[in-house]
């Protein structure tokens, strides 16, 4: 029986070879990205799971309301939340923290020096909460004294090559101040799924006394493990009493301090948000690429169902003989299930090749980073094991059913016809893989719109030709040498200005005081983002002074002024720009002066347009400079940028020889914050072809097949006069009909889905008719060259050769 059954398989695959090469390709295409994306998708939900007891552990976020209406949101917290909702809340187990302020720091020893994005202070208890393999040192006691610092095995070798790293000194320098610690311990490079990512942790009590209990600094991460079956939102409900315990400063006393306890696993593809130490995942790629995968999939079971059912008519005579010599109708949809089994697994072999390619090219070209333990994960396999049989059954039990109900006097007859309803399933399935094209096509179109529209709207400040150099570290007469090296830039051939700021265009202020106008009660204070700036801010960067004037040297007063974007002009309640000059502002933590509004400049986005203008205030006070200026800006006009950026460097080593020289250009910098957006643009546009792809192939072969069956009726039309226009037309209606019915269902579905993610930008396109019609007009143009291919040869075919083939 087998062999029997093998013998007919491998006749008919190979008798016709067309059908068999259209299904096993769109068949192991379809798995082949099924899997990969799978793997994704479970490699971008597996972040933080390494952890034990990660299922309890919640980060606090902090949340303030005021007159019910929510004014902040922030994905940090102080130091102080961790300790008091230990000693307060019995659901508590324990917490730790990590404190990201001014956490990138040049870090030398001897002569290596090197600046590192991410050098913490963390709580002595960090690696025993969470569970980051540690290969040297005990991670009970490693960080408990102060001046000890825990490296990576990647900072070891950088810095110590092959010595012995244990015991060594590395000098950590901020703007302010620099440490000299001693290693500790080494732990092991972390995972790309870990959120939180740095090569060197200090010890908590290295920091300053006052910062380590503080209630007024949101700069820090706060972790907590709860008991299991804890109620999370209950357990957050209580937050605001206890916060009220500890609001003892003016600031933000009349607002409601709140948290939000998210969990451990859902970090990185929650949306980002003010004061993110992880450069986040996007959930909707996530959700987009498991979605793509299944459609794909599904695509590929389509093709083979429709060219199957299609080609039932010509297989039932073999059928029909198979019953009159004693076949079952139960054997029968076996020899037909066993020839898609063969399909199926020569498709699971093929998919196999796909997947090692498409691992390598999905990282060069699309930048989606598939683990390659997707080879030899459990559920993987899993996997496979449920999808190879579920592929056999979807794909091959409707024609198997229809063969098996043929009736053999009539097929023997030549009288036996199928009923319409598996034309009508054709229909459907085209249908509907239509439908998915255009959702696709649709989506792809609004995706690239946005994401041009982001990159080429003004900004309303000049990034052009700007090199930015981050601050240099801890050194005598500070403040002394950054005048003498901007004033040294400034004579350079081709540096037309030269500013320092507390941050540049691109990069989030992220330094919060709570303000309000003088004379008005401590219930109006509001957060505004406070920008360390100089007298060259503005016009480096070209910023539109609508009121008053830029900070002036000749007016001593001005290094006490204000200087306020149009959203902090909003947010006091000034009548407009104009009368908001002259006005005086108590500043949090100033009481005893208050400091004047000298100027108002046009709203500019300082971040990418993901998210709305905030209320910022450019000041100089000199109280008020632990507020750092982490940047120096140079623009650069004509000559050699090059030969420029040299001499700059040069200058730079002359002033600052124990900082390391780091730079890069504004406009290209400012680019990667839509990274993210177009990573999503190019995987909705690479995985929304292949499904047209695999979806014109499965069209192609089953126009062929129904083309050659009415090559009779072709040739009686050509006899009766009809032209190949007309001929082609009449073929290719049947399918662009299907192709209006698709879009009427598609177009309101991608309309809908696309709003939907339109709204995490806060500046953003709208959509209008062309976003539906231009996807039609291409998936229909697409479909009509696929038949045209097909059916222009069949109506310039001699008619008489078709008559005469009765």
């Amino acid at each position: 029986m087998f062999r029997n059954f093998l013998t007919v398989a491998l006749r008919n695959i190979a008798k016709h070879k067309v059908f068999t090469l259209i299904n096993v390709f769109g068949l192991s295409l379809g798995m082949a990205i099924f899997f990969l994306l799978t793997g994704y998708v479970r490699f971008e939900n597996s972040y933080d799971t390494i952890h034990q007891h990660s299922e309890n552990i919640y980060r606090v976020e902090s949340i303030f309301y005021k007159g019910g209406e929510k004014t902040d949101d922030w994905a940090g917290s102080t130091n102080g939340y961790g300790p008091a909702m230990k000693a307060s809340f019995p659901e508590v187990e324990s917490f730790t923290r990590i404190n990201w302020n001014s956490s990138t720091r040049v870090v030398r020893y001897q002569d290596t020096k090197f600046r590192e994005q991410n050098v913490c202070f963390a709580d002595s208890n960090f690696f025993t909460f969470f569970s980051y393999p540690v290969v040297k040192g005990n991670p009970q006691t490693f960080l408990n004294a102060p001046n000890t610092v825990v490296i990576s095995e990647k900072a070891a070798h950088k810095y110590f090559g092959k010595e012995e790293p244990m015991g060594k000194f590395l000098d950590i320098s901020t703007i302010s101040k620099t440490y000299r610690c001693q290693v500790a311990g080494v732990f092991k490079d972390l995972p790309v799924n870990s959120s939180l990512q740095f090569d060197m942790l200090m010890s908590w009590t290295t920091s300053p006394e006052w910062v380590r209990n503080f209630w007024y600094q949101h700069s820090s991460y706060t972790y907590i493990r709860v008991q299991p079956n804890t109620n999370i939102a209950n357990l957050a409900a209580k937050f605001p009493a206890l916060a009220e315990k500890y609001k003892t400063a003016d600031a933000m006393k009349e607002h409601k301090w709140a948290i939000d306890l998210v969990p451990l696993h859902a970090i990185h593809l929650n949306p980002a948000k003010t004061n993110e130490p992880e450069t986040k995942g996007s959930r909707t790629t996530v959700q987009f690429l498991l979605i793509a995968g299944i459609i794909i999939l599904i695509i590929g079971w389509v093709n083979y169902i429709n060219l199957s059912t299609a080609r039932a008519i010509d297989r039932a005579q073999e059928a029909g003989i198979r019953k009159v010599l004693g076949s079952s109708p139960t054997l029968l949809v076996g020899q037909f299930l066993f020839e898609s089994f063969i399909l199926n697994f020569i498709a699971l072999l093929v998919a196999i090749v796909f997947i090692g390619i498409g691992i390598w090219s999905l990282r060069t070209f699309l930048t989606i980073y598939i683990p390659a333990s997707i080879w030899t994960e459990p559920q993987q396999y899993t996997l496979f094991a449920i999808i190879f049989p579920v592929g056999i059954l979807i794909s091959g039990i409707y024609p198997a059913f229809l063969l098996a109900k043929v009736i053999p006097v009539q097929i023997l007859k030549c009288k036996y016809t199928f009923s319409g309803g598996g034309n009508l399933l054709r229909k459907s399935l085209v249908t509907l893989q239509f439908t998915t094209s255009l959702i696709l096509i649709m989506g792809t179109l609004i995706a690239y719109k946005q994401i041009s529209y982001m990159m080429n709207q003004t900004l309303g400040a000049d990034i052009t030709q700007v090199m930015v150099v981050e601050a240099p570290v801890h050194t005598e007469g500070y403040i002394e040498k950054i005048e003498s090296f901007k004033n040294e830039l400034k004579s350079l051939a081709g540096v037309t200005n030269v500013t320092g700021s507390g941050a540049v265009p691109g990069v989030e202020v992220g330094e919060f005081l709570a303000n309000r106008k003088l004379h008005s009660q401590p219930a109006d204070n509001r957060l505004y983002e406070m920008m360390a700036a100089d007298y060259d801010f503005i016009p480096t960067f070209d910023l539109t002074v609508i009121a008053g004037r830029n900070f002036d040297k000749s007016r001593p007063s001005d290094q006490y002024g204000l200087i306020l974007n149009e959203s902090a002009v909003k947010q006091f309640g000034f009548d407009s720009s104009e009368k908001a000059i002259g006005e005086k502002i108590l500043l949090e933590a100033n009481r005893g002066r208050a400091n004047e509004i000298i100027g108002v400049i046009k709203d500019y986005h300082q971040q990418s347009l993901q998210h709305p203008y905030t209320p910022i205030i450019l000041f100089m006070d000199p109280d008020f400079r632990w507020i750092p200026a982490d940047f120096l800006s140079i623009k650069i006009q004509g000559g050699d940028i090059k030969q420029t950026a040299k001499k700059i460097e040069a200058t730079w080593l002359k002033f600052f020889p124990e900082s390391s020289f780091d730079s890069f250009f504004l406009d290209q910098f400012f680019n990667q914050q839509y990274k993210q957006e177009e990573i999503f643009g190019r995987v909705v546009a690479f995985f929304s072809s292949l499904a047209i792809f695999i979806a014109c192939i499965g069209l192609f072969g089953l126009t062929s097949y129904n083309t050659a069956r009415r090559t009779k009726e072709i040739g009686i039309r050509k006899v009766l006069g009809a032209s190949v226009q007309h001929i082609v037309s009449l073929l290719a209606w049947d399918t662009l009909r299907l192709i209006l019915l698709a879009a009427l269902l598609a177009i309101p579905i991608a309309w809908y889905g696309m709003s939907e993610w339109l709204t995490r930008y806060a500046f953003r396109i709208d959509i209008n008719g062309w976003y539906g019609l231009l996807p039609v007009l291409v998936l229909g143009g697409i479909a009509f060259l696929t038949i045209s291919t097909i059916t222009i040869r069949a109506a310039f075919a001699n008619p008489v050769k078709s008559l005469r083939n009765e």
